[in-house]
């Protein structure tokens, strides 16, 4: 069963929960947004009987089991939909709001009405989802997609005689790319998925030249480290010129841009 948390967006159910009401009672319950989970017995374990015992633990595989089978349907019906708008989206904008502010080209970046499409895929090619940005920087995912190890591109294929860098935003990884020409730059989706991303990067080529390049605030730099120690892959060191409002690479392009032209 799904039910609202009181901070979910609207249309989001990110509480899950199973209920056995037949002895023993039994139930779990979580929030996959934050990864909270618990677990409930009626009786004490260690007042269960061995049939109790294998009662609760065939729950258990079963809950497993349609829990996945729940998750693969969200997933393949959230790809499915994905392709639609993909398909019937327009070239994006170059005038479009967020491309201005931002400073880059529409790229990879498809519209649909007054947002931004970009794709989300694996190392494939495949498409699993997209984000969608609005004209006010407003960001979301659509519903249901699968997240972990996939990536929005920013042009250029990921292949093992290219170094290959993931960023966690698209601005950031179209800032990096144009920075960089010889590189491929990818986009994490945010900094949550760097680790998930960058390890898959480097199953897919052990030898990549692989470079986590996360935003420059705290929880951006920890999760950057964690990718680079389990990909085995070196992160982008912060430049030397780093003034307190810019956040990202994007923000520090734009910054020096306004040096330049003094």
């Amino acid at each position: 069963h799904r039910a609202r948390a009181a901070d979910d967006k609207a249309g989001a159910l990110s509480i899950w929960y199973n209920f056995h009401p037949d002895a023993p009672a039994s139930g779990a319950a979580g929030n996959w947004r934050t990864g909270a989970r618990l677990t409930w017995c009626g009786k004490r374990l260690q007042a269960l009987t061995a049939s109790e015992r294998a009662l609760l633990s065939q729950r258990i595989e079963e809950d497993k089991r349609r829990a996945q089978e729940a998750t693969e349907a969200r997933h393949r019906d959230a790809a499915a939909k994905a392709a639609r708008i993909w398909t019937d989206a327009a070239p994006a904008s170059p005038r479009h709001p967020y491309l201005l502010k931002k400073q880059i080209a529409p790229g990879v970046a498809r519209q649909s009405g007054g947002a931004l499409v970009l794709p989300i895929v694996d190392f494939t090619g495949t498409l699993h989802g997209l984000q969608f940005i609005a004209e006010d920087g407003g960001k979301r995912f659509i519903s249901g997609m699968a997240k972990q190890g996939h990536f929005i591109p920013s042009g250029g294929t990921p292949s093992p005689d290219r170094p290959l860098w993931i960023a966690e935003g698209h601005a950031t990884a179209c800032t990096l790319r144009a920075l960089q020409p010889g590189v491929v730059v990818i986009a994490a989706c945010d900094a949550g998925n760097l680790l998930s991303v960058a390890t898959e990067a480097r199953k897919r080529w052990s030898g990549i030249d692989l470079v986590v390049c996360p935003d420059f605030d705290a929880i951006g730099r920890q999760k950057g480290q964690e990718a680079a120690i389990a990909a085995r892959a070196r992160i982008l060191p912060l430049p030397a010129d780093l003034p307190a409002s810019c956040t990202d690479w994007n923000d520090w392009s734009a910054w020096r841009q306004e040096v330049a032209h003094g």
